[in-house]
């Protein structure tokens, strides 16, 4: 593993990561928790520093998190910080999705383990058109660096091309998280609130995808998306950096996976997807170790939702 993946399990076809142990058979969250190397815990104890004269004293309502299976430190936190272990955000989720509904497909763990993560994959299919179809799935995010709350992100995947289609919607992913100050004990009515978000963000997002697919897009609105997500630039200097990256993203809205169907074919859609596909499979290639950071938490999702809400405003 690398330094930025601690630990990771999928099921079924090897991910665009091409990282982690296989398991040969649909696990469920707790086998999924063992399988990715997940199943430690963690504490927290008191910040201490050294005074003059050698006397070691505590520093006031600061705490780190230290994992008990390596004593390795995992961020520093305040007084009302309360930890989320890795097995109870898993059985949250469960609750959430139903444990005999969700296949886990992906688990893992980021750096020494400050970001623990799975991703569950739920029955039915969002249809954009024809055969242009994604695989519902949802993300559940926990960290132990005080960063964040436990969130629980939607997380399409198109079928055609396995692009991962994390985005925002309306901004009601904030509502479905767990923030590390509160009980965090399973509540019914958490739940089925969690439940309502995302029920409701499927449909927004199945909705405005068919939109997408029904807008055409001239050259000149190709290229002014790309320079809009500096992707491209309307210097005639442009870098020969810039431009491989212009003529990649471009090979992939003519020719990539999935862009000759009907509802990506010089559509909002389809560009939306060329540049999911060129964060997914493309960007940063020599660096695949981190590309799970970057595409679920960092600077290849921020481009996939910029991407996005400049695909939707090409509807209006």
């Amino acid at each position: 593993m690398s330094a930025n993946i601690n630990s990771m399990m999928f099921v079924g076809e090897k991910p665009w990561h091409g990282l982690g142990k296989k398991l040969e058979k649909v696990a469920t969250s707790a086998e999924a928790i063992i399988a990715a190397g997940l199943n430690w815990v963690v504490n927290k104890t008191p910040v201490l520093y050294q005074k003059v004269g050698g006397f070691i004293e505590p520093v006031a309502d600061q705490y780190v998190v230290v994992r008990a299976d390596n004593q390795k430190p995992l961020g520093v936190v305040g007084k009302q910080y309360k930890v989320l272990q890795n097995k109870e955000a898993f059985s949250f989720f469960d609750a959430v999705v139903g444990v005999k509904e969700a296949m886990y497909h992906t688990a893992g763990a980021l750096g020494d383990g400050e970001r623990v993560w799975i991703l569950a994959k739920l029955p039915g299919y969002i249809r954009v058109g024809g055969d242009d179809v994604s695989e519902k799935f949802l993300l559940l995010v926990n960290t132990h660096d005080g960063t964040t709350a436990a969130r629980m992100m939607f997380t399409p995947i198109r079928v055609v091309c396995q692009n991962t289609l994390n985005i925002a919607l309306g901004g009601t992913e904030a509502k479905a998280s767990i923030r590390h100050t509160t009980n965090m004990g399973i509540k019914i009515d958490d739940v089925r609130k969690t439940l309502q978000i995302v029920n409701a963000r499927f449909t927004m997002f199945e909705d405005a995808a068919k939109k997408l697919a029904v807008t055409q897009l001239t050259g000149d609105a190709w290229k002014s998306y790309l320079i809009g997500l500096k992707l491209a630039s309307d210097e005639d200097d442009a870098t020969t950096r810039m431009k491989n990256i212009t003529e990649e993203v471009s090979r992939l809205f003519e020719s990539g996976k999935g862009a000759d169907m009907k509802t990506a074919k010089g559509t909002a859609w389809g560009a939306f997807n060329a540049v999911a596909e060129y964060v997914d499979y493309v960007r940063g290639s020599d660096k695949i170790e981190s590309r799970a950071k970057s595409l679920l938490f960092g600077s290849g999702a921020d481009l996939k939702q910029r991407a996005w809400d400049a695909a939707i405003a090409l509807t209006k």
